[in-house]
């Protein structure tokens, strides 16, 4: 009978890495992305070396790190706590070696956004915490998705820093990789198609939603620009049946809208500021009457 411990360990270390790759790389990425200083391609170079690096050769510099010698070892055992050898040195690796594509997906996602939209938003009052949770994120949200996909993928994948670091222990630290090459090893050649067929199914059904799920948001999204277009558009025509002229340019509505509900005795302020952005033109018209004090 089949062991299914290696899916579970693998989906569950595959999960609370990604969880903490997505926090992790938004930071990061949000971090670099405002960064102007010296230093910063290198700061770049170093998130993404570890894309670059073999996985024998990051295990063995993560086992430097986190063994019983290394810096954050000799701390961890002091404290009574084990890293080497544990199911969450396997949390590790995965998160070090998925976090390069969350980082560099998301990057791309926020270079893509129009920082007038931003800085609009700024100057109607809003701090930046509100600009990043309701600006920046929103509009992020397609590549946020896309890069927690890839990590989540790469980490379920992982194998030679794994190993070096936390070892083969079945029903502990024995992922789906692992578990491919040592059925490989002892000649199980059905165990191994079957665990690949399982890893290939959950990976590529990953990638195939997030690429199906991204035109559907943006269809999503523009129908309800649509939406919200015709809304007011059909408010501004039903004033205008019975206030005035029915067949008027926007801000022309505006205006006449205003100018038939002021005194006539008061004077007024009308403005119209149209600005055209790469994505869509921005229409303002506003008119101010003088109010007695």
């Amino acid at each position: 009978m089949l062991d299914l411990a290696p899916l579970w360990i693998s989906l569950r270390i595959a999960t609370i890495a990604t969880v903490v790759t997505c926090f992790v790389g938004i930071a990061t990425a949000h971090f670099m992305h405002h960064y102007r200083g010296r230093g910063r391609a290198l700061l770049d170079s170093i998130f993404l070396a570890r894309m670059l690096l073999p996985p024998t050769v990051l295990g063995f510099l993560l086992l430097i790190l986190l063994g019983k010698n290394g810096p954050l070892g000799f701390l961890f055992t002091n404290a009574g706590i084990s890293v080497v050898f544990t199911w969450y040195a396997a949390v590790i690796t995965a998160t070090v070696v998925a976090l390069p594509l969350m980082y560099k997906t998301t990057l791309g996602a926020f270079e893509q956004i129009d920082s007038n939209l931003q800085q609009a938003a700024r100057t109607l009052g809003a701090s930046e915490l509100t600009v990043f949770r309701r600006i920046t994120l929103p509009l992020a949200l397609p590549g946020l998705i896309a890069g927690a996909t890839l990590a989540f993928a790469r980490a379920l994948g992982e194998f030679g820093a794994t190993l070096m670091l936390a070892g083969n222990i079945p029903g502990r630290t024995q992922t789906l990789p692992m578990a491919i090459y040592f059925a490989v090893e002892g000649g199980d050649f059905r165990e191994a198609s079957i665990w690949t067929g399982v890893i290939l199914t959950v990976a590529l059904g990953g990638l195939v939603s997030v690429n199906r799920w991204q035109p559907q948001g943006r269809r999503l999204a523009k129908r309800e620009e649509k939406k919200e277009d015709l809304t007011l558009v059909s408010a501004q025509e039903n004033a205008q049946e019975t206030d005035g002229p029915e067949k008027l340019e926007r801000p022309d509505r505006l205006r006449h809208y205003a100018s038939t509900h002021r005194p006539a005795h008061a004077p007024t302020l009308s403005v119209t500021l149209t600005k055209h952005l790469p994505n869509f033109t921005l229409d303002v018209s506003f008119s101010a009457d003088e109010q007695p004090l």
